[in-house]
């Protein structure tokens, strides 16, 4: 059936249509760095100017060490879980999920596999191709679906974070915290 498959790539299977998915995926993955990105940067804008609404509100001595805590958690800790959207890894989708074996991996060049242009030549030449590219797009759709959970963990969490500091100057502005 494989062979069969192999065989008939072209015809069977539209080798433009499988590689567009491929591109649409890489694309995803793309994007999802770029809202990181863009969101990431907005919060660190946004928080300039929550800062200096809350600025003119002392804290308590005794509650110091809880309100550095509190501004770890929530200043630093979205800016780090948009960071993480940007670098899941790569290697841990490979070894973890997938049958690397399956294929020789031709579609992400690897030095550490092939260590000269001949050697990744001749994988190229004998590869099982419509399986390469499966392999791939499933490989990249892993990385994309990593990336979205990760992305909505961290815009979840910023939201939590604005809506915080809002309690927590409300709660000051109105005289329940001094």
């Amino acid at each position: 059936m494989a062979d069969q498959v192999s065989g008939n790539f072209h015809d069977k299977l539209d080798a433009d249509a499988l590689m567009s998915v491929l591109h649409e995926a890489q694309d995803t993955v793309r994007s999802y760095d770029t809202k990181a990105q863009i969101v990431g940067v907005g919060y660190i804008f946004a928080l300039g100017v929550v800062q200096q609404s809350g600025k003119h509100m002392p804290v308590p001595m005794e509650w110091a060490g809880w309100y550095v805590f509190a501004g770890w958690v929530v200043v630093i800790l979205p800016i780090i879980m948009f960071a993480l959207v940007l670098y899941p890894s790569r290697i841990d989708k490979v070894t973890k999920k997938r049958n690397l074996q399956a294929v020789d991996g031709t579609m992400y060049f690897d030095s550490l596999k092939f260590t000269d242009a001949e050697a990744y030549a001749a994988a190229v030449m004998k590869a099982d191709w419509p399986k390469e590219i499966v392999y791939e797009v499933v490989k990249v759709s892993d990385i994309r679906d990593k990336k979205r959970t990760r992305f909505l963990r961290a815009l979840y969490w910023t939201g939590g974070s604005f809506f915080l500091l809002f309690l927590s100057q409300m709660l000051r502005a109105n005289g329940v915290l001094q």
